[in-house]
């Protein structure tokens, strides 16, 4: 069995430079539905990782150009189509990542 990631994490690499393949089916347990588990876990980590990292980029950016106000982002209010629109990229995300339970 192989318990090492398959990856290891680089806050410095550009975010779209975080690509690759995934692994066929890693095996971490001798329990099929553990293993999925992990592959769930491991689905999360790294879409929020990629998130997190374009997000950061994202604020900074809009900072340094005097777009974005400290605090702005806390306080916006989707309007109703944005709202829907966030609605259906969850749903999206949620499919993505729960596919390893299938």
């Amino acid at each position: 069995m192989n318990h090492s990631l398959p990856i290891e994490a680089n806050p410095n690499q550009p975010a779209s430079a975080v690509t690759g393949r995934r692994p066929d089916s890693p095996q971490f347990t001798d329990d099929p539905m553990v293993d999925r588990l992990y592959g769930v876990t491991l689905s999360l980590v790294t879409e929020l990782a990629v998130t997190r990292t374009r997000l950061d980029t994202l604020e900074r950016m809009l900072a340094k150009r005097g777009v974005l106000n400290e605090g702005e982002m806390e306080s916006f209010v989707p309007d109703e189509a944005a709202a829907g629109a966030r609605g259906r990229l969850q749903d999206e995300y949620l499919q993505r990542v729960l596919r390893a339970l299938g």
